[in-house]
């Protein structure tokens, strides 16, 4: 447990934030609601961070009971005034700091959330009432962290200033007590376990600059993938030219195969780039049902599989899994529109919507 004295510095921004709730000037209250946003976040997971998402959209699927107990028990034990139930507004906005904060800290956590806030706006399809841009944030979250990613790390980091000292005191002090033959092997046993654990440390130093290297040439390798996926201009999936793609569908197509060769969440800066220069136009919006129904039914079909996607962070792939079990058509627009609460004549980019499938597919590696 963290003690108190240890807690990082309120975030610049939680008075501004908290006031929109809590107008009185109460230092130990914030101080309290700034503990909570703390814990929440240190044991943030994945399914941690779709219940924050469900109750800053008000999305008409709530978040799970255990899920929200746990949010709510973390405010709770940080203060035990802190409301249990008819606080769903006060809640809304912490849930908004705390995510802000999980995307500040980055990580792989951090980065989950900064691209489940952006597939859960959907393009400006849903709204938020909390008092901050969170989507603006998590757009900036994202470029930043992948910028850190893609660092070369610097290994003068990883060198110590000077070599581990080697103390062969005790065994010295060993052969003086009793100086005998016994004493003598007694002393090198010592001196030893003192080269090993010198020897232990320098090791330790080796395997963080090897793991940080290896970390920057595996970034490498996964970029260097994706250029020669779009210097080919050949799709995998579908096994033919970007050109011979029906258009509507290539912002599926295109995004799921770059997503294929994404390993390190939220991906390089250039994917937004990348899906410009495979053909997907700033222009020509399209709706979200005339894209998914361009797309070869037996391709969707193994997109979803079965899996149960998340109709609030994961829309498109939501709407991918009702089609197929309705069928291609109108019949399964409806439904899908009204579980989300997104208009189903909303239009977005094929480059928009592009960037967004993307992020579900990155997303959906980690359920």
């Amino acid at each position: 447990m963290m003690a108190e004295t240890d807690l990082p510095p309120i975030h610049k921004d939680f008075d501004r934030w908290y006031g929109e709730v809590e107008l009185r000037d109460d230092q130990g209250l914030k101080e309290a609601r700034w503990k909570g946003v703390l814990s929440v976040v240190g044991d943030a997971n994945r399914d941690d961070v779709e219940a924050l998402i469900r109750l800053v959209f008000r999305t008409r699927q709530k978040a799970a009971p255990e899920t929200l107990q746990k949010i709510r028990q973390a405010f709770k034990n940080a203060d035990d005034a802190f409301d249990m139930q008819d606080n769903d507004r006060e809640l809304e906005v912490l849930a908004g700091i705390c995510l802000v904060v999980l995307m500040e800290d980055g990580k792989d956590i951090g980065a989950a959330a900064a691209l489940a806030v952006t597939t859960a706006a959907l393009g400006g399809a849903r709204k938020l009432n909390v008092p901050m841009d969170l989507c603006a944030l998590a757009e900036s979250a994202i470029d930043h962290i992948a910028e850190e990613n893609r660092k070369r790390p610097d290994l003068e980091d990883y060198s110590p200033s000077e070599p581990p000292k080697l103390d062969f005191k005790k065994a010295a002090a060993k052969v003086r007590e009793t100086p005998d033959w016994n004493s003598v092997a007694l002393a090198f046993n010592i001196a030893a376990g003192d080269v090993r654990t010198a020897m232990k440390t320098m090791t330790l130093e080796q395997a963080d600059a090897v793991w940080a290297v290896n970390q920057f040439m595996s970034i490498q390798d996964e970029e260097l993938q994706m250029l020669w996926w779009l210097i080919g201009q050949r799709s995998w999936d579908y096994n033919c030219s970007f050109s011979d793609v029906e258009y509507e569908a290539r912002p599926l197509v295109f995004a799921k195969e770059l997503a294929d060769s994404t390993e390190f969440l939220p991906g390089p800066p250039s994917v937004k780039a990348l899906l410009s220069r495979a053909g997907l136009e700033e222009k020509n919006s399209a709706t979200i049902s005339v894209v998914i129904n361009a797309a070869n039914q037996e391709w969707l079909e193994k997109l979803v599989g079965e899996q149960n996607p998340s109709p609030v962070s994961s829309p498109l792939h939501f709407a991918i899994q009702r089609q197929c079990e309705t069928g291609a058509g109108d019949a399964w627009i409806a439904g899908w529109a009204a579980a989300t609460c997104v208009n189903s004549e909303h239009s977005v980019t094929p480059l928009l919507l592009g960037e967004l499938f993307y992020r579900e597919r990155l997303l959906r590696k980690l359920e």
